[in-house]
C-alpha cells in the first residue's frame, strides 16, 4: 500500500468548487469517466469542460469522504456527496502524482437514515 493522504488534499480541491484547483490535479492526458451517465472526457480541454459543467450542476455540493485506498498508482475512493446524500466511488489511476484516469461510479438512491 502507498500513502494516500493526497486524497483529502484533491477532496478538498473538489469541495473548494475552484475549477484551476481541481484540474491542477489532472494529469495532460486524463480520462475522466462518469460511468452512469455514460460521459467521458479526454484530455485535459475535455475534463476541464467536465468539471466546470459538474460544479455548475452541483453547486454547493461537498465530498464526505469514507474510505480511501491506494496502492502503487491505483486509487479508489468511497464518498457520499452532500448535501445530496449521493453515494458513490471513483477509482483511478495516477501518473507523476496526478490523476491520470478517474471512473465514478454512484447512485441517485440517497443514503438511508439510521434509525
Amino acid at each position: 500500500m502507498t500513502d494516500n493522504g493526497w486524497m483529502k488534499s484533491y477532496y478538498a480541491a473538489w469541495d473548494s468548487a475552484d475549477a484551476d484547483e481541481i484540474c491542477a490535479w489532472f494529469d495532460d492526458d486524463i480520462v475522466v469517466e462518469d460511468v452512469p451517465t455514460g460521459h467521458v472526457a479526454v484530455g485535459a480541454v475535455e475534463a476541464r469542460a467536465f468539471v466546470e459543467r459538474a460544479l455548475e450542476l452541483t453547486p454547493g455540493t461537498t465530498y464526505e469522504v469514507v474510505t480511501t485506498i491506494a496502492d502503487g498508482d491505483e486509487f479508489a475512493a468511497e464518498w457520499i456527496m452532500r448535501p445530496a446524500g449521493i453515494r458513490g466511488t471513483s477509482i483511478g489511476t495516477l501518473r507523476n502524482g496526478k490523476v491520470a484516469t478517474n471512473r465514478d461510479y454512484w447512485s441517485s438512491a440517497r443514503e438511508k437514515k439510521e434509525h
